[in-house]
């Protein structure tokens, strides 16, 4: 959800110049991680699905001003209400929305059908996609769980069985009949991913899928140099969308400059998106100071006190009209515990939930000093996770306090010696109880402040008597080796795909993992607790179960629970209608450029 030099930071000017001079909207923009591809069933990492947010289009979506978050209408012509208890749910899709052009529909102008979402839905359940959000339509839409089971045992995935959960009537209608009550249901379908595709695209491209998106959203793919540069331009096609004022605070700066630069206009009003993955911070922070970006989406904590010192942007950037949207994100990070031996990992010594299994990881927690992150490495921008739900999100309990995560080494201490984790041979390391070396092997992403977190780790351990050899890593290779267990120790984060609490609970459900269950946490007793959540609302009875879940991660410690970061996206005055939206990944298609402030800037 990351060294270059400093040249690095300005490969992005020829390009940038001869687009300003045209005198075509372009935003410039840069990502701190490397994407992995724009197949939208097949993606989980926030700059892929980011792109992908502007390439298709969902049945509904987020209004951009309404806070708290509030579900709008996107390709359907209506937000459903939950039907038959909250087991049915009926889509009408708008008439007359149409693909962008591609070779694969041979000339034609192709239509969004209902039968685009229905084929869309079952490709997250086909087992040759693996996709890691396979968890969202399992175990609740009728029908589809067997229909994923028969494609294990003969290889293949019928598209073409009709089940009893997906009803598609006609081109613009599709229904939904879910097995059990499921309140989050709406969410699923406003995610980014949860997308409609056509049929013939993905069967057209076969195993290229990544670098061949089809949607009908208001931008297309026109250039991707992989892990460097992505260049988006307006979908000619696109039928346009206006701003909904109706739930805007006009008491809100934010939402006063949006209606002010978008009321009545037709959008999406910028004409090239230029993405520029650069993944060290230093340059990246550049491109912004030198106005080769146009703004910059999570400020590094590294440059806070240049920026914000006391907490007010600096004389320099505000003559230059610098705006500064701070957003404490509805997000976790975390450190992943892997509680499973699996091929790769044969002597994983975190793997396991007996006595002394347990007692290490909670060892691992107390040792590491999260205050002392939180200062020194993301200079205060941040607050304790105390728990797996976030600040932002249903579900979130303010009043729930632990010590359990707490940074205390004399109690890491005491409870390695109680469990035998000892140096018996004097050399100032513990081995594990049975006298074997006890060195743990811990993963993290190459770039941002990764190496800062790591160099705390090993500090911290070796503070205890604990061994830390550490590994860097590209991003997508990280995400994969976590997906399937080839791991001790791994870094991670977690952005809300929807505003709920089971977003963040499900990473811990057993049956996600190979999906979303990195630490492939298999517990019982939470399973239990999270699938009876699922049968409620937002209620005081669904709080005390995430309540009871939370304290299972607690004991049983799958993760060392993190922070919820403060960050600080910066605009220059070119840029109008800025918002952060908490849900969504990106706000491109709202935005506008005063072409002639760019200009004048670039001088």
């Amino acid at each position: 959800m990351l060294a270059l030099g400093a040249g690095a930071a300005s490969f992005a000017l020829p390009g940038a110049h001869a687009a300003l001079d045209a005198g075509r909207k372009i935003l410039r923009v840069a990502f701190r991680v490397a994407e992995t591809g724009f197949d939208p069933q097949r993606i989980f990492d926030r700059y892929s699905v980011g792109v992908c947010e502007n390439l298709f289009e969902t049945l509904v979506t987020y209004d951009y001003l309404a806070r708290p978050v509030k579900l709008a209408p996107l390709a359907a012509e209506a937000v459903p209400e939950p039907e038959e208890g909250g087991t049915r749910y009926t889509f009408r899709i708008k008439p007359g929305i149409y693909y962008s052009d591609d070779p694969a529909f041979r000339g034609r102008r192709r239509e969004l059908v209902a039968a685009d979402v229905e084929y869309a839905i079952k490709r997250f359940r086909d087992p040759a996609n693996r996709s890691p959000y396979e968890w969202l339509f399992q175990g609740n839409i009728l029908g589809l769980d067997a229909l994923a089971e028969r494609a294990k045992r003969e290889g293949r995935f019928d598209y073409d069985t009709k089940i009893q959960g997906i009803e598609v009537h006609g081109n613009h209608l599709i229904s939904f009949k879910l097995k059990e009550p499921n309140f989050n249901f709406l969410y699923f379908m406003a995610m980014p991913n949860v997308v409609p595709v056509a049929r013939e695209v993905i069967e057209g491209y076969g195993e290229d899928t990544m670098a061949h998106p089809v949607g009908t959203g208001p931008y297309v793919l026109r250039e991707w140099v992989r892990r460097s540069k992505i260049v988006l331009e307006r979908n000619p096609a696109y039928r346009g969308l206006e701003l909904d004022t109706r739930y805007a605070d006009m008491a809100d700066e934010w939402d006063r400059r949006a209606i002010d630069a978008l009321a009545g206009k037709r959008l999406p009003l910028v004409d090239r998106i230029e993405v520029y993955i650069i993944e060290d911070e230093q340059p990246r922070f550049l491109a912004f100071l030198n106005q080769e970006h146009d703004l910059i989406d999570e400020l590094p904590f590294a440059f806070i006190n240049q920026v914000l010192p006391n907490g007010k942007l600096t004389p320099q950037l505000a003559a230059k009209g610098v705006r500064v949207f701070p957003e404490l994100q509805p997000e976790i990070t975390y450190d992943v515990f892997n509680c499973e031996q699996v091929p790769g990992q044969p002597d994983n010594p975190l793997a396991g939930y007996t006595p002394e299994r347990v007692a290490l990881r909670r060892a691992l927690v107390l040792a590491h000093d999260r205050n002392q992150e939180i200062a020194v490495i993301r200079k205060g921008q941040a607050i304790p996770a105390q728990g797996p739900i976030p600040p932002g999100v249903v579900g979130y309990d303010p009043d729930f306090h632990s010590d359990a995560q707490d940074p205390d080494p004399a109690r890491a201490k005491a409870l390695l010696d109680m469990f035998g984790y000892l140096d018996r041979d004097g050399d100032g390391w513990r081995e594990r109880p049975d006298g074997r070396p006890l060195v743990i092997q811990y993963k993290y992403s190459i770039g941002g402040q990764a190496r800062e977190l790591t160099e705390l780790w090993v500090k911290c351990m070796a503070a205890v008597g604990i061994r830390i050899e550490a590994t860097a890593v590209q991003f997508a290779d990280l995400l994969n080796d976590k997906r399937v267990g080839n791991f001790q120790l791994a870094t991670s984060a977690w952005i809300a795909d929807y505003p709920d609490a089971q977003n963040f609970l499900q990473l811990l459900y057993g049956p996600n993992t190979d999906q979303s269950n990195e630490s492939r946490f298999r517990l019982p007793e939470y399973d239990r607790l999270y699938e009876q959540s699922l049968r409620y609302p937002d209620s005081p009875e669904r709080n005390r179960l995430y309540r009871e879940m939370t304290r299972l991660v607690y004991a049983y410690a799958p993760w060392r629970l993190g922070v919820t970061r403060v960050f600080n996206h910066l605009q220059y005055p070119w840029v109008k209608a800025y918002k952060k939206h908490p849900i969504l990944y990106t706000n491109w298609k709202w935005l506008d450029i005063d072409v002639a402030a760019q200009r004048a800037a670039m001088r």
